[in-house]
């Protein structure tokens, strides 16, 4: 388990803006402790609570945007376009490297095929 977190935060060092990153794997592969380990390190946030999306399908993590002001509910996807985020928002401690991006860890294995976007 830590050297899958220690390969998350590895990621979250070279990640920009608009990267998407996707993981497949069975039940206890190692995604959502690869996942702990790139959001505490992106949000400088060793303590940040990570767990599982299986159940809410979507957890959203932001800091303040760059003017200070707090992350709304829309994300830029990577044209730069809003897109609405729902599912619960965890607030870190830390700043994130990339201030102002949210970042969305999901689990869509319970949706049927072809209903990731829409």
């Amino acid at each position: 388990v830590e050297e899958t977190e220690l390969l998350g935060a590895q990621l979250a060092e070279v990640v920009e803006r608009g990267d998407v990153i996707f993981l497949s794997g069975e039940l206890g592969a190692g995604k959502t402790s690869l996942s702990r380990g790139f959001l505490r390190r992106f949000f400088a946030d060793p303590e940040l609570e990570v767990p599982s999306p299986s159940y809410l399908i979507c957890l959203s993590y932001a800091d303040d945007g760059p003017d200070g002001s707090p992350a709304g509910a829309t994300a830029d996807d990577a044209g730069g376009a809003k897109v609405a985020v729902s599912g619960r928002t965890l607030r870190p401690r830390g700043r994130a490297r990339l201030p102002g991006v949210r970042v969305l860890h999901l689990d869509p294995y319970r949706l049927p095929e072809g209903r990731v976007a829409g």
